[in-house]
């Protein structure tokens, strides 16, 4: 994901095409501010498609806690 290209700031739609999520996923993360978003207005927000790659990269190995392999049992 991390190509050293410059991205624009994106949609919601955008950024979650981006990072194969779906929009309410998206959305869930930015309302609770596990993602990194610029508030445009009350109900416009847009996402720096740079901050989200070093994002996404940060998150890689991190098991999300309902899907970890502990509680699979593995």
């Amino acid at each position: 994901m991390s190509e050293n290209v410059e991205r624009p700031y994106l949609t919601r739609k955008q950024a979650a095409d981006l990072l194969q999520l779906p929009v309410r996923t998206l959305d869930y993360l930015a309302g609770t501010n596990q993602i990194p978003f610029l508030r445009i207005s009350k109900r416009n927000v847009r996402f720096a498609g740079a901050k989200l790659d070093k994002w996404f990269e940060q998150r890689e190995g991190i098991a999300h806690r309902r899907g970890s392999s502990k509680d699979k049992g593995l």
